[in-house]
């Protein structure tokens, strides 16, 4: 008995097989391969097995032992299987995490260079357009660099050198005009634009201006070339909130004006207010 052959499976039938299925199958294969009809060397080795097939099945005793040793060998073949089955499995596991690894490495460099991409066309846009605003300036023209300021003419009776003492340190003064029809109020003009919004932005913080009832633009609204520098500040700051959320890093714009008061930074530098005497005229 060879119990390295599977004759069931060499019969062609189940370990459950009859007396008669296993005669049946081997009349069937046996006429097959019997010498006399296949001079094959082959088939006279397979005539052979196909008897030796037949007659252990057909032993109840020998069947028994040999079911035994099939029946074991099947679960040893089974179990083989099944970690060949998980080794194949793992194999395959790993070659997948291997080519996802792969994957998202590439969407990775894919993601950063289109990110990068985003930026610099960003950047490009942010150049272009605070080039083409800064070199549409509108001229600064006298009236806008003119503030009109009033004050309350039965507490204080300013003269234009008194405006110019109080004023200069804040803003450098080119003339000032106290108004001939009505008392209490003057026309100013600053050196420039900037020397005018510094005393805008100061008028309601500085203990100075504080004297004063107010302080505007003598045109009675913001010129031009402030609101283009404050929109240019606006600009800035949205493209820099915009690449800090490419970046996922959450900005707040402020919303303030380039030219802000306070601890804020502007535009401008700090002007050193110079101690000086201011004499006051006070009418009872």
């Amino acid at each position: 008995m060879n119990t390295e052959v599977d004759y069931y499976e060499l019969l062609g039938i189940q370990i459950t097989a009859s007396t008669k299925e296993i005669k049946n199958a081997y009349r069937k294969k046996a006429l097959k391969v019997h010498p006399d009809k296949n001079p094959s060397p082959d088939a006279a080795v397979l005539f052979h097995n196909l008897t030796q097939a037949q007659d252990l099945l057909l032993d109840p005793k020998k069947r028994s032992e040999y079911d035994q040793v099939h029946r074991t060998r099947q679960e040893r073949q089974k179990k083989k299987q099944e970690m060949d089955s998980k080794r194949r499995n793992a194999q395959e596991e790993l070659e997948q995490r291997e080519k996802d690894a792969k994957r998202t490495k590439l969407d990775q460099q894919q993601a950063k260079a289109q990110y990068e991409a985003e930026i610099a066309r960003l950047r490009e846009e942010g150049a272009k357009r605070r080039q083409d605003d800064w070199g549409k300036l509108p001229e600064e023209t006298e009236l806008d660099c003119a503030l009109k300021i009033k004050w309350k003419r039965k507490k204080f009776d300013f003269s234009e050198s008194d405006l110019e003492s109080i004023l200069d340190p804040l803003g450098k003064v080119d003339s000032v005009a106290l108004s001939q029809k009505k008392k209490g109020g003057a026309i100013v003009v600053f050196k420039t634009v900037v020397d005018a919004y510094n005393i805008i932005t100061k008028k309601e913080s500085h203990p100075l201006l504080s004297q004063f009832e107010s302080i505007d633009w003598a045109t009675g609204k913001v010129p031009a070339l402030v609101l283009r520098m404050n929109r240019a500040e606006e600009m800035k700051k949205e493209a820099r909130a915009a690449l800090f959320s490419e970046n996922d890093r959450a900005t707040r714009v402020t919303g303030k004006p380039l030219f802000s008061v306070g601890s804020q930074s502007t535009f401008f530098k700090p002007v050193n207010i110079q101690n000086f005497k201011v004499y006051f005229l006070f009418i009872f």
